[in-house]
């Protein structure tokens, strides 16, 4: 690291605005520091920390790893930089140590290497995984020195299932694989929506795995520093998703909703991905839309994320989401309960059904497997109107029939 160009200063009033900044912050390995001063990535930056009636100041040099440009006021947002530390954990407990004692803020072990079961820290990185026959992309939603939690598009694997990780530190661009356990699946009324995979290093390998996740939740704590985070009982997704996309060149939203959760790329007014569970694009989004409630997440970068979907217009793509949404509404839904199974009854008349259209093709064959509707909302990539629309004309029709649980 070179040497820094400039140092932020942060003052402490009292012991206990140190002691919230402290627990919260500090020990993590990162800090967000409030400005409206023009930054650069990476930049090699010190930050500069004092605390009322102490007369020493303590120096701490890191990177700057996320930026809030002073555009993102508008939307709530506090204009700023996050900034991580380069020092490590041990190094970082020893600097503060003097603030610590003055202000009598609890002090915070280091984690137990040895300890199986450890806390859970909220990240967002990319992971890839592979076993016989499966090579899928994701993303955590939290990691520890034990495991990760992944939301995986797709069918998830079953418990039990040998497989080895390939996780992306989100900062340096370095990767760590290791072998792995899928040990739960996570489950929402869609099926199954994410896995918690355990570690399984070899002896000789343990400690560089501990540094490794260590430094990835330090990098990821200081991400969400300069996050947003708000309830969709306040501002709903759609108005959300306009204010983002006029203030912010370039984001990624993140909402979730009881286990289901969705993530939402743009850049320079493109809607770039949706990612849904297994669904993506136009069909995600109209879901997306109808949230009431649940919880939202935004950072003013857009990251990385596989997808087939091409990008289109923000405004366009809500625009069409919200038709979508209203032309449902006009649709009873009362006997089209998502728990309901599907089970099919006949052909329509005609030649061979040839004059079904595709979407009433793709129900008829899974309504042989019986499915539920949800499970076939899930399964055809059409949006969710036409498949209901075509549900309703099939069962019209006698070519289906819908059974309530």
């Amino acid at each position: 690291m070179g040497s820094p160009a400039r140092v932020f200063q942060l003052e402490f009033a009292s012991a206990e605005e140190f002691q919230q900044e402290h627990s919260a912050n500090l020990v993590n390995g990162g800090v967000f520091i409030a400005t409206t001063e023009s930054a650069t990535p990476r930049e090699i930056v010190s930050v500069e920390l004092s605390l009322a009636g102490e007369p020493r100041k303590i120096r701490l040099d890191g990177e700057i790893v996320h930026i809030v440009p002073p555009e993102m006021a508008e939307a709530g947002a506090l204009p700023g930089v996050a900034i991580q530390f380069a020092c490590t954990q041990t190094a970082l407990r020893a600097a503060l140590e003097p603030f610590v004692q003055a202000a009598g803020a609890p002090r915070q072990e280091p984690p137990d290497a040895g300890r199986r079961k450890a806390p859970r820290v909220p990240a967002q990185v990319p992971i890839r995984i592979k076993a016989p026959g499966i090579s899928l992309s994701g993303r955590t939603r939290d990691i520890s020195l034990c495991g990760v939690l992944v939301s995986v598009p797709g069918d998830a694997m079953p418990v039990g299932t040998r497989v080895q990780l390939m996780i992306d530190h989100p900062s340096n661009g370095e990767s760590f694989g290791v072998d792995a356990t899928v040990t739960r699946q996570v489950a929402s009324k869609g099926g199954v929506v994410a896995i918690a995979i355990e570690f399984d290093p070899t002896p000789e390998r343990q400690d560089d795995l501990h540094a490794f996740i260590a430094d990835v939740q330090s990098a990821e704590h200081s991400r969400r520093l300069g996050g947003m985070h708000g309830s969709l009982t306040e501002i709903g997704p759609q108005n959300l998703l306009q204010m983002l996309g006029k203030t912010a060149p370039h984001g990624t939203l993140t909402l979730s909703r009881e286990n289901e959760e969705a993530v939402i790329g743009f850049e320079g007014q493109m809607l770039c991905y949706v990612q849904l569970g297994a669904i993506s694009g136009m069909k995600a989004l109209a879901r997306v839309l109808g949230w009431e409630e649940g919880h939202f997440e935004f950072h003013a970068r857009l990251d990385p994320m596989m997808s087939e979907d091409a990008p289109m217009l923000l405004d366009a793509a809500l625009l069409e989401a919200t038709r979508n949404l209203d032309e449902l509404g006009t649709l009873d839904l009362s006997v089209l309960s998502p728990d309901a199974t599907v089970r099919f009854q006949s052909v329509p008349a005609g030649p061979g059904g040839a004059g079904n259209s595709k979407v009433e093709d793709a129900v008829l064959d899974l309504a042989r497997g019986e499915f539920t509707i949800r499970r076939i909302l899930d399964m055809i990539p059409e949006p969710d109107l036409e498949i209901l629309r075509a549900l309703t004309f099939l069962a019209d029709l006698g070519s289906i029939e819908i059974v309530t649980r």
